[in-house]
């Protein structure tokens, strides 16, 4: 609530300064009225002027005066005669200071703005409105804020000595004067204190409040009615105490009237002038006192049995201590700005003190309803559960109650303060349009957004068979009923705006700002929702990818890339999008493409490689390359594909080790993970075996791999042997494999060999063992041979 205060108050300064700009006091332009001398007046006037010494005082206070504020009524001179009272309205108001500089042309504006455009027309209009209306404000505000003429009439007392001779006289008799005075009254409240007492003894108790408030009992009902009875006559029966309780009170007061009029009947009260002052404060008192004694009578916050208005004390002492502030600020503040009068205050600073004296008491106005704007709505809401439309309306007026009344006390001082010409009847006009345009916008929205909710329900069937449309349409469904609210509200705010007499319905003439204004908000509009259906198609499209692609086991490489097209599809639409918006209200979209372009050239020539980066993977992944678990060799590194991004590659060797590799290094992939994987045969047996015989064997190994259920799905086919690749001193060596699935390779080809192994340690199949020549060079004795020997590999 403390956030919507200053928009409160913002929004009243502007309606009471274009009602004021209407009137006479507000118009720049208005010719001021003549005043009306009398002859006596002017008489007095030439006796002013013909004394030097009153002639100078007045040049001084003018010059004062002049300096201070441009447009005021004429100061009463201390000293001299007074001079005809001047109406407020019949001063002509100063000219308005004349703006720093002229509003620039639509095409020299900061924002490039085409000429004749609609941004251009807004901004130039607000521009020109908003001049007016600081002007009206500042013209209305002068008139209650002229605080430089009180300090210098304060001055004024302090440094003339007459002046300060009367304020001394009036001060010092003041004193004595309200010393007696409440001294009596101190005195007779004391005598009457057992009195009022006993009475509060006396009267007859209250009846027990029910504790149990959630309970609803109807009016009409025998309880109710009973209830009603009881309360008047337990109100029957304390009035005779009441009344005996107020004349008891009301006795001070009249010892105080006595003693205050006696003792001014005194010599005390010779002087004119501290008479009057003695008079204003004696009455402000009396009254202010009277003031209080009324409301402890009807409240009695310490005195349950005397009250009369059904209150808790809580309520009751909370309200018997702000009257009491508000009183004593506003008696006593009207007091402070005539006794000023009576020493020669300047009429003009007079009507700012009285302005400032009825804010004050507004102000404590908003602070009541501030600190009780929770209690009075429970008040107003009444029970949560009730139905009906009254009890929605209860629960809506309960949640803004107090901006409401906020609104509306505020509204009557700056009528009152600013002189709104029928400023009290416009308030009343607002009030009824407002309440009546409101309800009727509040039921219009009712039914529209209950309609839009029927038609966007959705069924069991619906969902089932649709369900990403009925997840769509509940990611808009919010956004809808804010759009069709949003449409309502601004309906409402214009009709309202005419109840007014703003003359709204101008604003919408052919041509007129207006007019524009709906035509671009319509395309605007359109531009939106056109882009919204293409943002859903394409999420739906790339979600239907999705889904197809995951039965297929490409899902990994299509999450890779789903985000960075979604991605490059927002920014697209949004680009787009915007420009089209910006060129709908008038904004020159060219510099904006031709910075973009500029802007592009230097990322693309400053990010080479990020770009290159980029571009080499949307192309790897697209072509799938590579998936996520697969074992690659890339750039001369191995390792299984942990991580792939749009820009790098991550690899965990066999050493557990990681391998973070750019794109752009990649010119070669090798993936030995593409669905077929071949388990290589290759044995090499002694020169003395049978090759037919060992093949045979071979060929029953395999034949049995891929008879075990573990192994039948990986093993594509039987053994392919190719026959004798090699043959050497140290044996034949026969090659051959087995077509397998990339996953099944290395199990079937490390099986394979272990079972190799085992049959041929059982059937004696040797292996073949390489031969090695050693040359032997000893030194050789006189006349012998050098000796050569042939000894297999491995020998001593």
């Amino acid at each position: 609530m403390l956030r919507t205060l200053p928009a409160i108050l913002f929004a009243l300064l502007l309606l009471m300064a274009a009602a004021r700009a209407d009137s006479p006091l507000g118009a720049p332009d208005a010719p001021p009225v003549p005043a009306t001398m009398s002859a006596a007046e002017a008489r007095k006037v030439l006796d002013v002027l013909r004394d030097e010494g009153k002639r100078a005082q007045v040049i001084s206070v003018l010059e004062a005066i002049a300096k201070t504020a441009p447009a005021v009524a004429a100061a009463p001179v201390p000293g001299a005669a007074p001079a005809a009272p001047v109406p407020a309205k019949a001063v002509a108001p100063a000219p308005a200071a004349a703006p720093a500089a002229a509003p620039a042309k639509a095409g020299e504006l900061p924002i490039p703005l085409a000429p004749n455009s609609l941004g251009a027309e807004i901004l130039v209009g607000a521009s020109e409105r908003l001049t007016k209306l600081t002007a009206s404000m500042m013209s209305a505000t002068r008139v209650v804020t002229d605080f430089p003429l009180i300090t210098r009439w304060i001055g004024h007392l302090i440094r003339n000595p007459e002046a300060r001779d009367q304020v001394l006289a009036a001060a010092w008799r003041l004193v004595v004067v309200m010393a007696v005075s409440v001294a009596a009254e101190r005195l007779s409240v004391r005598l009457t204190r057992p009195m009022v007492l006993h009475l509060a003894v006396r009267a007859p108790d209250p009846p027990p409040r029910r504790r149990n408030r959630g309970e609803a009992v109807a009016a009409d009902s025998p309880a109710a009615r009973a209830r009603r009875r009881g309360s008047l006559l337990l109100l029957l029966r304390r009035l005779p105490f009441v009344l005996g309780r107020l004349a008891l009170d009301l006795l001070p007061l009249l010892v105080l009237a006595a003693a205050g009029y006696a003792v001014l009947s005194t010599p005390l009260g010779d002087r004119p002038t501290a008479r009057l002052v003695i008079l204003a404060v004696l009455n402000a008192y009396l009254l202010t006192r009277f003031v209080v004694v009324l409301t402890r009578v009807l409240l009695a916050p310490f005195t349950p049995r005397l009250r009369l208005v059904p209150l808790s004390d809580d309520a009751a002492g909370y309200l018997t201590r702000w009257v009491r502030r508000i009183a004593i600020i506003a008696i006593f503040g009207y007091a402070a700005t005539e006794v000023g009068l009576l020493f020669g205050l300047y009429r003009v600073a007079h009507d700012a003190l009285l302005k400032l004296v009825v804010l004050a008491v507004h102000l404590c106005l908003v602070i009541m309803v501030m600190q009780k704007r929770r209690r009075v709505a429970e008040l107003i809401r009444g029970r949560r559960d009730a139905p009906g439309a009254m009890a929605m309306l209860r629960q809506r007026l309960a949640a803004v109650w107090h901006i409401i009344a906020i609104f509306y006390i505020v509204a009557l001082w700056l009528v009152w303060a600013f002189e709104v010409p029928d400023g009290f009847g416009r308030l009343i006009r607002i009030f009824i349009a407002a309440v009546v345009i409101g309800t009727l916008a509040r039921l219009v929205n009712l039914s529209a957004v209950s309609a839009l909710d029927r038609i966007m329900r959705e069924d069991s069937d619906f969902v089932s068979r649709y369900p990403r449309l009925s997840t769509s349409a509940r990611r808009y469904h919010l956004a809808a009923r804010a759009t069709v609210s949003g449409v309502i509200t601004a309906i409402a705010a214009i009709v309202l705006f005419e109840a007014w007499g703003l003359n709204s319905f101008a604003w919408f003439a052919t041509g007129a700002l207006g007019d524009r204004v709906v035509s671009a908000l319509i395309s605007i509009g359109l531009t939106l929702i056109a882009s919204v259906i293409v943002w859903e198609l394409a999420n739906g499209v790339m979600q239907h990818r999705l889904a197809r692609t995951s039965r297929d086991g490409q899902a990994a490489r299509i999450r890779t890339l789903l985000p960075m097209m979604r991605t490059a599809l927002l920014v697209a639409i949004v680009i787009v999008a915007g420009l089209i918006v910006l060129s709908d209200i008038g904004v020159n979209i060219a510099p904006l493409l031709a910075g973009a372009g500029v802007i592009g050239i230097a990322i693309g020539f400053g990010s080479q490689k990020l770009v290159q980066d980029l571009i080499t993977g949307i192309f790897l992944l697209f072509e799938n390359a590579m998936q996520v678990g697969d074992w690659v060799t890339v750039s001369g590194l191995s390792g299984t594909v942990e991580h792939l991004s749009i820009r790098t590659i991550r690899l965990r060797a066999g050493d557990g080790s990681v391998h973070i590799i750019p794109f752009s290094s990649v010119t070669s992939v090798t993936n030995v993970n593409r669905g077929i994987g071949n388990a290589s045969v290759s044995v090499s047996i002694a020169y003395e075996e049978d090759v037919d015989r060992v093949c045979t064997v071979l060929a029953e190994i395999a034949t049995a791999m891929h008879g075990e259920p573990r192994f039948a799905t990986g093993m594509v086919s039987e053994l392919q042997l190719w026959g004798v690749d090699k043959v050497e001193a140290g044996g034949v060596t026969i090659v051959g494999q087995i077509v397998c699935t990339d996953a099944a390779r290395w199990p079937v080809q490390r099986e394979f060999n272990r079972r190799m192994r085992q049959r041929f340690a059982e059937l004696g199949i040797r292996l073949a063992m390489p031969v090695q020549r050693n040359l032997l060079d000893p030194v050789p004795l006189q006349g012998a041979a050098p000796q050569e020997a042939a000894t297999p590999a491995g020998a001593g």
